[in-house]
């Protein structure tokens, strides 16, 4: 099964009085960085990066397209237009498709990984910003922020334009299109009653979404562990603020039980989503067999109406109190740990992924931001952004005991990493605008982040 890891990135905080504990000092050869080269983007924010190692492609999520680099040259092979708002990436386990949270246009964008064109469109609930697939269960995953107020969400004109082929006029496009959603048409206010966190759960198979799902709290990242499972990390559940939590969703059994109600519900008719968008395009004007249904609305808020998680298919694991916020995090699925990022504690957590157990406490650096995990290799990377930038390499050994190999200084604000399975690079996406380690800048600056490629 190809796995591939995607990253978000998150704000950091500056830590520079902190401390960066000292390497371990065990034999084998240091790692290094092997090559650097300039990231571009036109000066827009980065806000995800995914690792396809079968194609040798890093994918690179800036706010208005995706910039696609060759991992071995470093060169821009590619670029996914016409999405925005884009923060999260997600690929398949097929090497077919990829999907886009498209926030600005309330919907997920899946593109052809090897034309790199958008060949369709999901609807989801407002604000899509992470995304995940999940192999196991066939399900995509977007995390979504209903706002509180009046918001405007009006498609932009050039993406209309680019996506409207069958010359229908754009109000009649969405109208047609999007009919069950609570869609605004293009240009129009829509006020959402109820505000909180949503998680649109979609068919892979069909390209439909099955149901938005409202969760009990905040959702900072979410993590695939390729086993059917799904973790979240959580903030806020039960109305307390400061609580911080790892949620784990069983997300084969949702999946069963969301595509039998969807059956049981509507019986087919016509083609699926996924096979007229492959036929005519994305958001084309519905032809007589194509219908859009409106997708299963499950309340797992905690308040006094959610009664739609009798399966619990949803368990809270709660956080150390001293870990404080949790940044990212990655799954191990064949040792059943989870190690977290506490960017303010400058540790990475290591639970239990059954029950959410503490197993060890591990010293990185400030502001760890972003981790990844070497499965084949046991070795796992926390991206510091804090102080003057730094990488730490921990090993972890069959005895479920963890050293810290190596601290590497990188550039500043080392913001998201990812592994390759093949080759055991490590690709490390920093920014380097400004020399003042100590301040985080305001205003994007002009190709100022840089990839760097770790190995030993």
């Amino acid at each position: 099964m190809r796995r591939v890891l995607a990253v978000f990135l998150l704000a950091c905080v500056p830590a520079a009085a902190q401390r960066i504990p000292a390497p371990t000092d065990l034999p084998g050869d240091p790692f290094l960085i092997k090559k650097t080269w300039q990231a571009g983007g036109g000066g827009d924010s980065l806000n995800s990066v995914v690792l396809d190692p079968a194609r040798s492609q890093l994918f690179l999520a800036y706010r208005h397209a995706i910039l696609v680099d060759d991992m071995d040259s470093g060169a821009v092979v590619g670029k996914i237009s016409g999405t925005y708002g884009s923060y999260g990436i997600a690929l398949d386990e097929t090497g077919e498709f990829g999907y886009v949270s498209d926030g600005r246009s309330n919907q997920i964008d899946v593109f052809d990984r090897r034309t790199l064109q958008i060949v369709g469109v999901i609807p989801t609930a407002p604000n899509p910003t992470g995304v995940v697939f999940e192999p196991a269960s066939g399900l995509v995953f977007a995390l979504c922020i209903k706002p509180p107020v009046e918001q405007r969400n009006a498609i932009p004109e050039n993406r209309a334009n680019q996506l409207n082929r069958s010359g229908h006029p754009l109000e009649e496009l969405v109208a047609a299109t999007l009919p069950s959603l609570d869609r605004p048409r293009a240009g129009k206010a829509v006020t959402h009653p109820e505000s909180g966190w949503y998680l649109t759960v979609i068919d892979a198979n069909t390209w439909k979404a099955l149901a938005d799902i409202q969760l009990p709290g905040k959702v900072g990242f979410a993590q695939s562990g390729g086993n059917g499972q799904v973790y979240l990390s959580m903030q806020g559940r039960n109305g307390l603020v400061n609580k911080y939590e790892i949620a784990r969703l069983q997300a084969d059994a949702l999946g069963e039980i969301l595509r039998s109600k969807d059956a049981d519900t509507h019986a087919k008719v016509g083609p699926t989503p996924k096979e007229e968008q492959l036929r005519n395009g994305p958001m084309l004007n519905p032809g007589p067999g194509w219908q859009r249904y409106p997708v299963q609305a499950l309340d797992w808020s905690g308040g006094r109406s959610s009664d739609d998680n009798s399966e619990n298919q949803i368990a809270f694991f709660p956080l150390a109190r001293e870990c404080g916020e949790p940044r990212t995090f990655a799954v191990d699925v064949r040792y059943v740990r989870l190690f977290v990022a506490c960017s303010y504690i400058m540790t990475l957590a290591v639970l239990n992924a059954d029950n959410g157990d503490p197993v060890a406490s591990v010293p990185t650096g400030p502001g760890t931001n972003a981790v990844a995990y070497d499965f084949d290799r046991r070795l796992i990377y926390a991206a510091n952004g804090g102080g003057n930038g730094s990488l730490t390499i921990i090993r972890q050994d069959v005895t479920d005991s963890y050293a810290v190999v190596q601290n590497l200084p990188t550039y500043h604000w080392a913001r998201a990493i990812a592994v390759s399975r093949i080759t055991g690079l490590a690709y490390l996406v920093t920014d380097y605008s400004d020399s003042d380690p100590n301040h985080r800048r305001s205003v994007p600056g002009d190709a100022s982040f840089y990839v760097q490629v770790i190995g030993h």
